[in-house]
């Protein structure tokens, strides 16, 4: 028997749509950002820069209303690189969760209805993997891959991608694996065995229906994850940001932000301040959502 979401009740309730006004919001912010954003991010103007914003009105270097938020050092925008930093961590959340979910469904499932030889050297693998700290791990995969298996315009923005989905999968295909485990013995698993349905239709028509609420819980609790792992490997100067010429970041992110904002932190704390702002407000809605139907479907 397939378990259903209840959508009507997950639909009444206040925190699911504030939830979703905010995730929207900033989902068609980053699809928006190119027509919104008043500069270029990536543009440098020696003569405007380490401006603050544009309501500060110092004797030594006044705000204008070109720079809303003010500029970094090089004199970019730091409202540009904002908008576009949103781009980025939407873009790279957006993509490796759902990569990582596919990966973990496919060999959760596998694993849970094969048998008891490969469900000993996935455990005995996945082991092996817990067994190193998830960061450390990423880390490692972003060094060891950036530069080598994506275009150089990206830099390291695919490799961050494919390192996230290879560090996340774990923790759902173990989550499948166990769900799977305890639906085997139920009666409409052993009936569709019983008529001749071959396991791969059994995965896929019995199985994976009753355990796509436990993925869509899991892929929205760890959207937040790597927008924040994002940004605490860009404060490191490790992830999407590649420093050329002593320190000018190609690809725009929160993190880039962090790193490039730590010496202006007297100066103009909203460099590190908005976009911190930002995590915290789009990591609480995804939880916040994720809290919910977590919630309402456990007392289905």
């Amino acid at each position: 028997m397939i378990k259903l979401f209840p959508w009507k009740r997950a639909l009444r309730s206040r925190t699911v749509w504030f939830s979703l006004t905010v995730i929207l919001a900033f989902s068609l912010l980053a699809i928006i950002t190119p027509r919104v954003a008043p500069h270029d991010p990536y543009k440098m103007k020696v003569t405007d820069f380490n401006l603050p914003p544009m309501w500060v009105q110092s004797t030594s270097a006044p705000g204008v209303a070109e720079y809303p938020l003010g500029t970094d050092r090089y004199g970019r925008d730091v409202f540009s690189r904002l908008l576009y930093g949103t781009r980025t961590a939407m873009f790279l959340a957006l993509t490796s969760v759902p990569l990582a979910a596919f990966i973990g469904t496919l060999i959760g499932l596998i694993t849970g209805y094969a048998g008891v030889r490969m469900d000993a050297v996935f455990m005995l693998f996945t082991d092996m993997l817990n067994s190193l700290p998830g960061i450390m791990f990423l880390v490692i995969i972003v060094l060891i891959f950036r530069g080598l298996l994506t275009p150089s315009w990206a830099h390291g923005l695919f490799t961050l991608i494919i390192g996230f989905a290879a560090v996340a999968w774990v923790s759902l295909a173990r989550l499948v694996r166990i769900n799977v485990l305890q639906l085997k013995s139920q009666l409409f698993i052993e009936a569709a065995v019983g008529i001749g349905a071959s396991p791969w239709r059994i995965m896929t028509r019995h199985l994976l229906p009753n355990v796509l609420h436990v993925i869509l819980v899991w892929i929205i609790n760890n959207i937040p994850v790597v927008i924040l792992l994002e940004a605490v490997l860009g404060y490191i100067g490790v992830g999407v940001t590649s420093a050329v010429d002593g320190g000018e970041f190609t690809v725009v992110s929160w993190g880039g932000m962090f790193f490039s904002g730590r010496s202006l932190m007297s100066r103009n704390p909203l460099m590190l301040m908005i976009p911190s702002f930002s995590i915290l407000l789009i990591s609480m809605s995804f939880l916040l959502l994720g809290d919910f139907l977590n919630g309402i479907t456990r007392r289905e």
